[in-house]
């Protein structure tokens, strides 16, 4: 085992210093003496300054992680020392170790990798590393050809065998069921110390299987084992090298460093982030810290940093009083278009140079008469997807142009000053371990994380930071934080047209048998367009602009008006200038196989029009269990954005309302409910899942949103959110207060619910759903009615891209004006349902 100098305790330096002292025999041994003394005691003296600066000295990491004692005495063994097993060239025994992948992509597989070569180096064995079947599980590690890593170092100093893990899997290998461990087994292996480590190797001499769990045991995202064991895993880090081609891509150092994570993660769950990181700081810090580190406004603005990126920055020598004045590296998720705010700031990596000598590659090496299948691939995935030799590497540029990025991003990382991660982030953590031990205490969360031999980090001096609250601290909370769902907003180069997001959608072209997933734009204002004579003599829009997205450029755009007010389909050609509309590019190629999708760029072809979207692509929300076990199906209602409210009691009502009736779930476009009152119930709201809450606030929305005729764009942006997802959708007002029937007529319901309605609209199997909307956009006139007519819904203007039922059904509903009045009559009304079919995700 590879060992450190554990360092001494100030205690044994004065007890060394104090040895040095010499008997008064001799006084030119005393003055050395002396001289030792006084050189030790400056020494503990600059020691207490580094500490207390937030330095970090790595021969005297003890005063760091002051909580407990990690030294040793001079005469104590190591465990690396103590455990000797015979060498497996003097016994039969192969002395194995091997691990089954876990199921996520890079960053897990790294920590899982890194994990596994820890217990092998521990345990004095071989680490058999798996074979990469499938895309989520390719590193490019194994695949050495592909000119991805320099593992040189990594070789040189551990064992690890690359070749069997390909000749057989773990099932294959016929590995004895006690030699598999199981979660407990994993957990105390490391911490057992040689003792049993030694019955493990009588029982299983030849090869112990850790699992397919990620290697951490006790605290989130730490490593397994006791100090020198869990230092063991972080030096594997400093091994793993990029090779000398992707050193040459990596952008110029600055002084900081951000990762900028999804705020919404699996499906804009707020939440999944903001707790993930909460549970981690709690995890790792002291309870008495907490309102120090682990805070409300830290936890939440570190899923969208960019919103609060001063807040984030905890260090005094990193934080900028003017945020123009950042300069930084960013490694983003392609959640956020950084450049609205940040633009000429920042510097991200780009690996198409590295694809495009891939490629070269490959090309000469077909040129030459190689198969590529037996020349590059070594992994069973980069083998199976070079299967067919005439098309190079085009079924891999997907997801090697994904993994590039992302290991080019993490590395971009590992050379700034200071490094602002995302505390609940497997590539986060990665950066931190490649950063090293040393350099803990220069980031916002890296010291966090990687404490070996204490329980709980040591928390940096206060001296050196910013942004730390007191315990009594009132926080004052930016309202972009107080949301779920942050869109696209972003204005086309001439000004004249806004993009609210961009999204991903199926729908089955007519005379076609599959849903397959096109790109689309919704947006309002002026593009470059005309109006040409369809067969039917109508006037249908043409575009004079193009798509493009990563290699895919100068696409096909189509655009479909949205008519407002029940106005019909037919748009004349002398309709207003500024209009609403959604744009779609038939002919992208959606890449499901990566995660961070490319920025999607519409242009005309003289560039006086150009726009680029770099948010990720809008995608269904997490669906809550369904509180109302009375309804079969979900019933969303997508309210209208909300101006001039600021008496949180009539939200109360309106909410409560509409809960009792069978809503499940509402999304609320918030333009200006931004009183403290109406915060705190909008955030009561959210806790419970029964709202989400879109920032429609005029800095959100690039000041789109300051007019009022955004209604329309509100719903098709909740209809494209909610499609094919939820079961049912009203499109309402804050005026329009929804009723169902009040005859029971036998059934056990409550009165006014609107299960007889759905019932209603559910008509047939194949019908997924209905959309019920008023008629008028308000009810400031009195006349709204609660109808589910294809026409009058907010998709109106994509027919081509829905399909109606017109099929009418009978149901009773009452829609009342103004105030809340329980005893309106009841109207019997004739809808005509509409339907999205539950596959067009």
């Amino acid at each position: 085992m590879m060992g450190a100098a554990i360092p001494m305790n100030q205690r044994q330096i004065r007890q060394r210093a104090k040895s040095n002292n010499p008997k008064p025999m001799r006084w030119s041994l005393f003055v050395l003496g002396a001289l030792i003394f006084i050189l030790s005691s400056w020494s503990l003296f600059f020691i207490h300054l580094d500490v207390s600066n937030g330095t970090h000295n790595p021969h005297n990491e003890h005063v760091q992680l002051r909580k407990k004692d990690i030294s040793r005495s001079s005469t104590a063994q190591l465990n690396s020392e103590v455990y000797q097993p015979p060498s497996p060239n003097n016994t039969a025994a192969r002395r194995l170790i091997t691990y089954r992948r876990t199921g996520g992509r890079l960053n897990n597989q790294i920590v899982q990798f890194i994990g596994s070569l820890q217990h092998a180096k521990v345990l004095k064995r071989t680490l058999v590393v798996p074979d990469e079947r499938v895309a989520v599980e390719w590193t490019g590690m194994i695949d050495s050809a592909f000119d991805i890593w320099d593992l040189s170092s990594l070789n040189e100093s551990y064992d690890i065998d690359w070749k069997s893990g390909l000749e057989t899997s773990s099932s294959e290998m016929q590995i004895p069921k006690q030699c598999q461990l199981n979660k407990r087994q994993r957990a105390e292996l490391l911490k057992g110390g040689p003792s049993l480590w030694k019955e493990w190797d009588a029982k299983c001499p030849d090869i112990l299987d850790l699992g397919r769990e990620l290697p951490f045991c006790g605290k989130k995202h730490q490593f397994c084992g006791d100090d020198e064991a869990q230092r063991e895993a972080y030096w594997i880090y400093e091994h793993i090298k990029l090779s000398s081609f992707m050193q040459r891509l990596m952008p110029p150092r600055e002084q900081l460093a951000i990762h900028s994570r999804r705020a919404g993660e699996g499906g804009y769950d707020w939440e999944l982030c903001i707790d993930g990181n909460k549970e981690v700081c709690k995890d790792h810090v002291p309870r008495c810290d907490w309102h120090k580190y682990c805070n409300e406004r830290t936890m939440r603005g570190n899923c969208a940093i960019w919103s609060d990126l001063s807040y984030q920055i905890k260090s005094k020598s990193a934080w900028k009083k003017d945020q123009k004045d950042y300069r930084f590296v960013l490694a983003s998720d392609g959640t956020h278009d950084w450049s609205a705010d940040f633009n000429g700031q920042y510097a991200m990596v780009n690996s198409t140079t590295w694809l495009e000598h891939m490629n070269t590659l490959a090309q000469e090496m077909m040129n030459g008469g190689q198969i590529l299948q037996e020349s590059l691939g070594i992994s069973k995935f980069a083998r199976r997807r070079m299967k067919k030799q005439d098309c190079g590497l085009s079924d891999l540029h997907g997801i090697i142009f994904q993994l590039s990025s992302t290991i080019l991003e993490m590395f971009s990382l590992v050379n700034s000053d200071y490094f602002v991660g995302g505390y609940y982030s497997t590539f986060s953590l990665n950066a931190c371990y490649f950063r090293g031990l040393h350099r803990t205490r220069d980031s916002n969360m890296c010291w966090m994380l990687i404490h070996p031999g204490t329980e709980y980090a040591i928390p940096p001096s206060v001296d050196g930071l910013i942004n730390i609250p007191s315990e009594d601290a009132v926080e004052d909370m930016p309202l972009t934080l107080m949301n779920d769902v942050e869109h696209a907003f972003v204005r086309s180069s001439d000004g004249r047209f806004v993009a609210v997001d961009r999204y991903r959608f199926q729908y089955q072209k007519s005379g076609g048998t599959n849903y397959p997933t096109y790109v689309g734009v919704l947006g309002e204002g002026e593009v470059p367009m005309h109006f040409e004579k369809s067969a039917n003599g109508s006037e249908v829009p043409t575009a004079d602009f193009s798509c493009s997205m990563g290699k895919q450029v100068d696409t096909k755009a189509t655009i479909h008006l949205i008519p407002e007010r029940g106005g019909g389909n037919g748009i004349k050609a002398n309709a207003p200038v500024s209009r609403k509309m959604f744009i779609v590019c038939e002919d992208l190629d959606f890449d499901n196989n990566i995660s961070i999708q490319p920025p999607l760029t519409l242009k005309s072809p003289d560039n006086t029009f150009s726009l680029n979207i770099g948010s990720s692509f809008v995608r269904p929300r997490n669906k809550p269990r369904r509180s109302d076990a009375s309804i079969s199906q979900e019933l969303i209602l997508c309210l209208a954005p909300v101006h001039g409210m600021y008496d949180a009691k009539w939200l109360i009502e309106y909410l409560e309302h509409h809960k009792a009736v069978g809503v499940s779930h509402v999304h609320v476009y918030n333009v200006d409910m931004h009183t403290p009152e109406l915060l705190a119930v909008l955030q009561d709201y959210r806790q419970k899942g029964f709202i989400t809450r879109h920032d429609w606030s005029a800095k959100g929305s690039v000041g789109y949103t300051i007019r009022r005729n955004t209604d329309y764009a509100a719903k098709i942006d909740c209809a494209a959110r909610s499609r094919g997802v939820d079961d049912f959708a009203i499109f309402a007002s804050i005026y329009d207060i929804f009723l169902g029937s009040t005859e029971l007529n036998g059934a056990r319901q409550t009165k006014g619910h609107l299960k007889q309605a759905l019932k209603a609209c559910d008509g047939t199997k194949e019908m997924g759903g209905c959309s019920v909307g008023s008629k008028e956009d308000s009810m400031d006139n009195g006349r709204s009615k609660l109808h589910c007519q294809c026409q009058e819904s907010p998709c109106s203007a994509l027919v081509s891209l829905l399909t109606c039922n017109k099929r009418s059904n009978r149901f009773t509903s009452c829609s009342v004006d103004g105030s809340y009045s329980s005893t309106a009559a009841p109207k019997s009304l004739i809808g005509q349902c509409h339907r999205w079919n539950k596959q067009m995700r």
